[in-house]
C-alpha cells in the first residue's frame, strides 16, 4: 500500500515538472518571435524572423569548372567567358513597387537587352528561379559588349546583374568537327564526377572526348541567393559567389588550330555552296594542323545523332583517285623501273580491263612526268603492270597512307595513351593483296578499287615529301597550362610511331618537281594565277552513292614552291560525274587566302 502511494507521488510530480518546462518553452519562444525578431542572429545578416522564413537558396551556374580549349594564340575554341544579364526572384517589395523611377530603370534595361519595357516584365514578373537572359535564337544567355555590362550594373536594378559566364561553344554551325560536342553523363559517369554539377556534361566525341581526363574540373562556380518560403528573394539579401579556389583548375589546353584560318575557309566552304568534304591545312615545318575543316557543319550545342554531321569528315577515308597515282610512281621510282624521261604512249584506251584514259583521244607520246602533269591514266597502267602488289602497298605505308598516322604519346599527363585526335581512319590500298591480279594492281594504281584515303593523310603525305620521305605525326594539341598560366607540359611534334620504311629523298624531289609540272602544263593550270606559286595533283574518283554515280574530287599540294609553308588537301565529295573541278578551286582559294593571312 505505502509503494503504490509512493509511486503516485511521482507520477504527480513528474507530471508537473513536465508542465513547468513546457510553460518555460512557450515563454522563450513568444519572447523570441515578439522581442528578438527584429534582433540579428549573431555570425549572420538576417534577423530572427527573416532566419525562419528563409527556404531554400536559388543558384546559377557561371561555369562549370570544365578546362578551356585554345587555338594557337590563345584565342578561345571552348570556354570561352562572356558578359551577360542575370535575373533572380525579386523581392517581394520591388514586386509591387511600380514606381515611375523604377519604370525609367526597366526601360533602360530592356534597350540594353534588346527587347521592349513589356517583354522584359513578363520574364521578370513572378520569377522563382535565377533566369540568365536568352540570345534572340535562344540556343546560349546574350553576350553583352563590356559597355552594355557596365550600362547593366550602373542601373542597379534589385537581382539583375551583369555577371561573367563561361560558354562552351559560340552556337553556331561551323566545320570544328575535331572539338566534338558534349552530352549528359551516364550514371556511372556521374560517380566518377569531380565538378559537383547536379547534371554533369561529359565529352562524348573529338577532342571533348579524347581529352575527358584533363578537361575534368574540380568544382563549378555559382551566384545564388536566399529566398522565402514564397520563392522571392530576401529583403536586402545579396547575391554570393561559390567557386572552388583552386588557383590551378581548370586547366587550359592550347592547340595547334590558328582560328582566323579554321573561320576563314568555312566562310569559304558556305560560299561555295559545296555540301559534303573537308579542308585540311598542315604546317609543312612540323606536321601540325592549323585548319581542319568538315562539311557539312555541325553546331556543338545541338547534335542530331541522325544527321551525322558530326562525322569530322577530314579524318575519314574516302576514294583518292588520281591523287593516289603520286603513290604508284614513288613505287615505280623506288624499284627502278622507269625515270621522269621515259615515254610513252596514249591512245586514249588501254586495251585490258576496260581501262581508258581521261583524255578520250588520247595523249599521243609523253613522258612520265608529262603523264603525271595531265593525269593520263595509260601512263600508271603501264607502270602498275612492272610492280607487284607488295610494291605499291610498301609505297603508300612508306607515305603514311594505310594506317593511323596522328601524334600520340604513352604515359603523358597521368594518361596511359595521350592520342587527341578520335576517329580517325587508317584507309587502305588492298582489302585483300592478290600480287598476280593484273586488274586489281593497274585500278589500284590509278587510286581506284579498294583505295581509301583520309584527308589528313592527304595532307600529310605531301609533308613527307618535303621532308625527303620522313613520316610526321600530326599534331592538334601542343601545351597544356594550369589556370594561372604556368605551363603543365609541352607536348612536342615527333615522326610517326609506326615505323613503315620510307622513299628515298631523291624520289620525293622527283615527286615534288613533277606536281609543280601539275600547275605549270597539266591539269592544275587554273591555279597560276595564284599569288604564291604553287604545286601539287588533282584526282577525280568514281564512286557510288545509293547505286547513283558519283564522283570524288581532290586536289592535294603545297607552295609557295620555293619555301613551302603549308600543305593543303582539299576534297569534295558527293559530286555529279562532269561537274566543274570545285576541289581545284576551293585549294586555290586557301591559298589565296594563306597568302593574304600571312602578309606576303
Amino acid at each position: 500500500m505505502a509503494l503504490h502511494k509512493l509511486a503516485h507521488k511521482r507520477i504527480i510530480w513528474g507530471s508537473l515538472i513536465l508542465c513547468i518546462l513546457l510553460g518555460v518553452l512557450i515563454l522563450r519562444l513568444a519572447w523570441v518571435q515578439l522581442l528578438l525578431k527584429d534582433r540579428k542572429v549573431p555570425g549572420a545578416e538576417y534577423t530572427m524572423a527573416q532566419m525562419a522564413a528563409i527556404q531554400s537558396e536559388r543558384e546559377m551556374v557561371l561555369d562549370s569548372g570544365r578546362g578551356r580549349l585554345y587555338d594557337r594564340s590563345g584565342q578561345p575554341l571552348a570556354g570561352e567567358t562572356v558578359w551577360t544579364a542575370a535575373f533572380f526572384p525579386q523581392e517581394e517589395a520591388e514586386a509591387a513597387a511600380d514606381s515611375e523611377a523604377s519604370k525609367e530603370q526597366l526601360q533602360r534595361l530592356a534597350t540594353v537587352l534588346g527587347v521592349t519595357y513589356e517583354q522584359l516584365q513578363a520574364r521578370r514578373k513572378g520569377l522563382k528561379e535565377p533566369l540568365l537572359w536568352p540570345s534572340g535564337s535562344g540556343k546560349n544567355p546574350l553576350e553583352l559588349t563590356p559597355g552594355q555590362a557596365e550600362a547593366v550594373e550602373s542601373l542597379a536594378i534589385g537581382g539583375v546583374r551583369a555577371l561573367p559566364f563561361a560558354r562552351r561553344y559560340e552556337g553556331e554551325e561551323t566545320g570544328r568537327q575535331w572539338l566534338g560536342y558534349m552530352s549528359e553523363a551516364s550514371a556511372a559517369q556521374l560517380e566518377k564526377s569531380t565538378t559537383g554539377l547536379r547534371v554533369p556534361m561529359t565529352g562524348t566525341d573529338g577532342l571533348e572526348k579524347t581529352l575527358e581526363p584533363l578537361l575534368q574540373g574540380v568544382g563549378h562556380t555559382e551566384v545564388y541567393a536566399q529566398v522565402d518560403a514564397r520563392g522571392n528573394r530576401l529583403p536586402g539579401s545579396p547575391l554570393k559567389v561559390r567557386a572552388p579556389g583552386n588557383p590551378y583548375y581548370p586547366l587550359s589546353l592550347y592547340t595547334t588550330i590558328d582560328k582566323q584560318l579554321q573561320e576563314g575557309i568555312e566562310k569559304l566552304v558556305m560560299k561555295s555552296g559545296i555540301k559534303e568534304g573537308a579542308v585540311v591545312v598542315l604546317d609543312t615545318k612540323n606536321g601540325d594542323i592549323e585548319a581542319m575543316v568538315s562539311f557539312p557543319f555541325y553546331n556543338p550545342g545541338h547534335i542530331s545523332p541522325e544527321g551525322g554531321e558530326w562525322n569530322n569528315r577530314a579524318l575519314q577515308a574516302a576514294v583518292p583517285g588520281s591523287i593516289f597515282k603520286i603513290v604508284t610512281a614513288a613505287a615505280a621510282l623506288e624499284a627502278g623501273v622507269t625515270s621522269p624521261e621515259e615515254r610513252f604512249y596514249c591512245s586514249g584506251h588501254y586495251g585490258k580491263y576496260g581501262l581508258s584514259c581521261r583524255k578520250g583521244e588520247g595523249h599521243g607520246s609523253l613522258t612520265l612526268a608529262q603523264g603525271f602533269a595531265v593525269s593520263c591514266n595509260t601512263v600508271f597502267a603501264s607502270l602498275a603492270e612492272r610492280l607487284n602488289g607488295a610494291q605499291l602497298e610498301s609505297a603508300a605505308l612508306a607515305l603514311g597512307l594505310g594506317r593511323d598516322i596522328s601524334w600520340q604519346a604513352e604515359n603523358t599527363l597521368g594518361l596511359p595513351l595521350l592520342r587527341p585526335l578520335s576517329g580517325e581512319q587508317p584507309g587502305s590500298i588492298f582489302t585483300t593483296l592478290l600480287p598476280d591480279d593484273g586488274g586489281a594492281r593497274v585500278q589500284t594504281a590509278i587510286g581506284q578499287r579498294d583505295v581509301r584515303v583520309t584527308p589528313l593523310q592527304a595532307a600529310n603525305l605531301l609533308v613527307t615529301l618535303l621532308h625527303g620521305g620522313e613520316v610526321r605525326a600530326p599534331r592538334i594539341l601542343q601545351r597544356v597550362a594550369f589556370a594561372n598560366g604556368q605551363t603543365l607540359q609541352e607536348l612536342p611534334s615527333h615522326l610517326s610511331p609506326v615505323r613503315q620504311g620510307r622513299i628515298s629523298p631523291s624520289t620525293a624531289r622527283v615527286l615534288l618537281s613533277l606536281m609543280r609540272k601539275v600547275v605549270t602544263d597539266g591539269t592544275g593550270k587554273s591555279l597560276l594565277g595564284t599569288k604564291w606559286p604553287v604545286a601539287g595533283k588533282s584526282g577525280t574518283a568514281q564512286t557510288l552513292v545509293k547505286g547513283v554515280s558519283r564522283n570524288n574530287q581532290w586536289f592535294i599540294g603545297y607552295g609557295p614552291v620555293d619555301h613551302p609553308r603549308y600543305a593543303v588537301s582539299a576534297l569534295v565529295e558527293d559530286v555529279a560525274p562532269g561537274s566543274p573541278h570545285a576541289a581545284t578551286r576551293l585549294f586555290g582559294q586557301v591559298f589565296e587566302l594563306l597568302s593574304e593571312s600571312t602578309g606576303a
